[in-house]
C-alpha cells in the first residue's frame, strides 16, 4: 500500500497532526510484525513437522517390521495422524532401531519421537508425551514346567531367578525401581533374543510387556501354552509417542490434536482390531 503526500500538505500533516502520525505509524509498524511473526510461526511450525524423526523397534502387536515395512498398531495410527496434520512423513520414513538406541537419541536430539513407550513417573520429565495409545501391563513369563509361583516382589527378591530384559525398557525399570539387583538381569537388544533365551532356559523369566511376548513367542515357532504370567509388575500405565523434551510445544500439540481425531472419527478402533 502506498501513500502519496504533497510537500505542503505533509509539512501541514507534521505540524497539526504530528501526535497522531506518530502513534499511527507506530501501530502501522506493530502491525507489520505481527503479520510477518505469524507467518513465519506457521511456516516453521508446518516445515518443523516434517522434519521429525520417529523411531520404533521390534515391539509388536504395537510397533515392528517385516519384509521391509512398518506395522503395528502404533504404527498405523501414526501414520493416519501424520495425513491428518498435512505432514509428508510416512510409515516408510520409520527408524526401526534397538530399542536402547532409540531411547538415547530421543533423549538427547530434539524433533526425536519415540514409541511405544510406556510412561512412568520416572519418565515423566524426560520427555513430552502424545497419547495414550494403549495400556501397557507388564510381566514376568515362565515356563509353565518350572511351575514358578511368586505371591509379591519380595519372593522374587528372595530368590535366585535369573530375568532377561531388553536394554532400556520398561521391564528392566522396573525391576530397578523394586530393589531387584543388576546381576539378577541378563540384557539383550531386543525381544527377539530374549525370547530365544527363555525357550533355551537360559534365564528363568522374561520382563516384558505381556502381549508382546505370547507374540515373540509365537513367531519364533514356540508353543504360547507352554508358558505363563508368573507376575504383574504393571498394569496402571499407558503406551504414549514419548517426544525429545526440546521439540517445540506446538508440534507436541499438533500431534496429539491429530492422535485425537483419529479416535474420535473411530479409525483407532478400526486398528487395533487389525492385530488382534
Amino acid at each position: 500500500m502506498l501513500l502519496l503526500i504533497n510537500a505542503e500538505g505533509m509539512t501541514r500533516m507534521r505540524s497539526s497532526h504530528k501526535p497522531f502520525l506518530c502513534r499511527a505509524w507506530t501501530v502501522f509498524r506493530l502491525l507489520l510484525v505481527g503479520v510477518a511473526f505469524a507467518f513465519a510461526s506457521g511456516s516453521a511450525t508446518a516445515q518443523s513437522l516434517d522434519e521429525l524423526v520417529f523411531i520404533t523397534e521390534d515391539y509388536p502387536p504395537f510397533n515392528f517390521e517385516r519384509d521391509g515395512k512398518r506395522l503395528g498398531i502404533a504404527v498405523d495410527v501414526l501414520e493416519e495422524m501424520l495425513a491428518l496434520a498435512r505432514s509428508k512423513k510416512t510409515r516408510a520414513d520409520i527408524k526401526v532401531w534397538p530399542w536402547a538406541r532409540g531411547y538415547e537419541t530421543t533423549l538427547k536430539e530434539k524433533n526425536t519421537v519415540l514409541f511405544s513407550t510406556t510412561r512412568t513417573e520416572a519418565r515423566e520429565h524426560l520427555f513430552k508425551w502424545v497419547g495414550p495409545i494403549m495400556p501397557s501391563r507388564i510381566v514376568l513369563v515362565a515356563k509353565k514346567a518350572r511351575e514358578i509361583r511368586l505371591r509379591s516382589i519380595e519372593d522374587l527378591n528372595h530368590a535366585s531367578y535369573k530375568i532377561g530384559v531388553v536394554r532400556e525398557d520398561i521391564g528392566g525399570q522396573l525391576l530397578a525401581n523394586a530393589g531387584v539387583g543388576k546381576e539378577r538381569t541378563v540384557q539383550a537388544n531386543s525381544g527377539v533374543s530374549v525370547a530365544k533365551m527363555l525357550h533355551a532356559g537360559r534365564v528363568d523369566m522374561w520382563a516384558y510387556g505381556a502381549p508382546v511376548i505370547m507374540w515373540n513367542l509365537k513367531e519364533l515357532g514356540y508353543p504360547t501354552n507352554a508358558y505363563e504370567e508368573v507376575f504383574t509388575l504393571t498394569e496402571s500405565q499407558q503406551y504414549y509417542y514419548a517426544v525429545n523434551k526440546d521439540t517445540d510445544d506446538r508440534l507436541v500439540g499438533k500431534l496429539q490434536a491429530a492422535l485425537e481425531q483419529v479416535k474420535a472419527k473411530g479409525r483407532f478402533n478400526a486398528i487395533v482390531a487389525r492385530y488382534r
